[in-house]
């Protein structure tokens, strides 16, 4: 007779992990941001805010919603 390990106090539920999202980071500074893929090129400006799958850049008076998916990298502005 095999013993079965006790319940997690989630009621056997796996707990969700928190992933890595740096958009902290670089929230509130001025950054350059590499795209890929469909859209090469880069964009240079200030990053208002994040969510989970997007990034609200404004460039002059502008302002650009970016899908993460297409970011390469976002380097701090020299």
């Amino acid at each position: 007779m095999t013993e079965k390990p006790p319940a997690s106090a989630s009621g056997g539920k796996q707990e969700k992990k928190a992933k890595n999202d740096f958009s902290g980071e670089y929230a509130g500074r001025n950054v350059t941001i590499v795209l890929g893929a469909g859209n090469p090129g880069m964009l240079k400006g200030r990053v208002e805010a994040a969510s989970r799958y997007w990034v609200k850049v404004s460039i002059g008076q502008r302002v650009v919603y970016v899908n993460k998916a297409w970011i390469v990298s976002i380097e701090p502005a020299a």
